[in-house]
């Protein structure tokens, strides 16, 4: 059986392997080699014979029964299902009549839309779908740690309703004219006076943007500077929006490993004599997915790098204002002299995301550049809600909303942390951000977290896998962990499940490791 299903398992494919069995299986199917109602091997033989962990076979039949490929039956086993598959149709099969073919087939294919797409393989090549519970059973009320997004329990929504009370009761029919380019005036002052308070003064409002969060951020300055095959650099792990928006925009992606500190200095120095690029995108402050923040050090030299090489450099603040110690994380920007820093921010994380309000920093020789740009793609931000944001901000809404906030997720970063400590194996590694919304955890041999993720959402707990948060590959034995949007009690438990399941792996793994040298013949 094992001949004809023809599974053939490649550890250092991106593919987790529960798919790689899967489509083994799905393809003997198609082609004919195994026949409806054909018994499979059971999971345990088979993932023996392939040096698998037998929760791996287990995804695998699962995923191809809902699909309706196999049938499974309580203590009879698993079959493929009737009608599953069609042979593929050789040289020597006879063809429909013509006539029949009309009865029950369509006069003319669907339009290919897809075939004009510029670049079809970002299909099949999306992280995004590594992060997806659609294919999971998921119990009622899931333990979310991942999604890094603020609790919607802590919203001031009563607050925001009286701005937005407060902004139609005085205004006139102009509220409901295009807003310009660059954006309401009042909240782009308001974005001045908030950045100057954290170092970077000599930020000015012809320089700020406000745009429809900062995602549309990434996608302005992609199709800006970016033709196909430009080189960008970014942090590995970093954030899937942003490589995925710079990969939609053609470009060649190149990586930086992290440190304790922040990027790698010596390796991005390395890069860069090696190869132009365009720009380097990084996230100085809680970097998203790991929590690191660039000590004092790094920042320096990372300036320096840029000032000697010249290169310019994105920086994305898109949630350093949930600090949780008594000092703000310091922005590039502030101590930019050459002017080669521009900065991403948005009210996203620290309030409303579904308002899509952010902004951008550039220098002053690119704000016509910018205006341009917006008149030709989306004209300009909604005026409403930024007007409405101004009004809150201005009220010192914001300000009381994040000190509660800053407490509250501060405790449960703690609880998360003690957790870790209890129930992670001792060679696991994790981060100890001071701010953000994420830690990263990386775990022993032979976890896989990609495998994990689904087994850990049937039993109530989802994670992000850490393949997810890499451009090109890796990650596989990490995950990054959210505790923003979960109470401590249920942090301290959703921890607890994961250690279990960790726990029930590793065991499996040293009871296999165990049988195999038993059956070791001596010499």
């Amino acid at each position: 059986m094992l001949s004809e299903l023809d599974i053939r398992i490649d550890r250092r494919a991106a593919q987790p392997l529960y798919l790689q069995v899967a489509d083994a299986i799905r393809g003997a199917i198609r082609a004919g080699r195994v026949g409806a109602g054909t018994k499979l091997p059971a999971t345990r033989s088979l993932a023996r014979d392939l040096g698998l962990h037998r929760n791996t076979v287990v995804e695998a039949y699962r995923q191809l029964e809902q699909q309706g490929w196999l049938s499974a039956g309580v203590g009879a086993g698993t079959f493929v299902a009737p009608q599953a598959g069609e042979p593929e149709p050789t040289s020597g099969t006879q063809a429909k009549p013509e006539a029949a073919r009309r009865e029950d087939e369509p006069s003319a294919a669907p339009f290919a839309w897809r075939d004009l797409l510029r670049d079809s393989r970002l299909l099949t090549d999306d992280p995004s779908r590594w992060l997806s519970t659609r294919s999971v059973p998921l119990p009622k009320h899931p333990i979310l740690l991942s999604g890094a997004v603020p609790d919607r329990r802590l919203f001031p929504l009563e607050e925001f309703r009286a701005s937005v009370r407060a902004v139609l009761d005085d205004a006139d029919a102009s509220l409901l004219e295009y807003a310009p380019p660059e954006g309401e005036e009042p909240l782009r002052s308001w974005v001045v006076r908030w950045m100057r308070r954290w170092g970077a003064q000599q930020v000015s409002a012809e320089r700020v943007f406000i745009l429809s969060g900062s995602q549309q951020g990434l996608d302005l300055l992609a199709r800006l500077f970016l033709a196909p095959e430009d080189r960008v650099v970014t942090e590995a792990p970093t954030y899937t929006g942003a490589f995925m928006a710079l990969r939609h925009a053609g470009a060649q992606i190149l990586t930086v490993p992290m440190t304790a500190a922040g990027l790698d200095l010596d390796a991005l120095e390395a890069l860069v004599a090696r190869q132009p690029i365009k720009f380097l995108y990084t996230m100085p402050c809680f970097q998203n997915p790991t929590g690191i923040t660039q000590s004092a050090a790094v920042r320096a030299r990372l300036l320096d790098i840029a000032s000697r090489q010249r290169i310019a450099i994105v920086e994305d603040h898109y949630d350093s204002d949930l600090f949780y110690g008594e000092v703000p994380p310091r922005p590039l920007i502030a101590d930019d002299r050459g002017g080669q820093v521009i900065y991403l921010g948005t009210f996203s994380k620290m309030l409303f995301p579904g308002l899509r309000i952010g902004w951008i920093v550039v220098p002053p020789d690119l704000a016509d550049v910018v205006c341009q740009f917006r008149r030709a793609t989306d004209l300009a931000s909604a005026t409403l809600p930024q007007s409405a944001m101004e009004h809150f901000c201005r009220a010192g809404h914001l300000e009381r909303h994040l000190q509660r906030v800053r407490r509250i997720h501060a405790r449960r970063l703690r609880a998360m942390l003690a957790a870790l400590e209890r129930h992670f194996p001792a060679d696991a590694r994790w981060t100890r951000p001071d701010g953000g919304m994420t830690l990263w955890v990386e775990l022993p041999e032979p976890i896989d977290t990609l495998e994990l993720f689904h087994e850990a959402a049937r039993r109530g707990v989802v994670f992000s896998p850490g393949a997810a948060f890499y451009p090109n590959g890796g990650g596989r034995r990490a995950m990054r962990l959210t505790f923003n949007r979960e109470s401590e009690g249920r942090i301290r438990r959703g921890i607890e499940i994961l250690g279990e399941l960790i726990a029930e792996r590793l065991c499996a793994r040293r009871m296999d490791r165990g049988a195999a040298e038993a059956s070791t013949p001596l010499l």
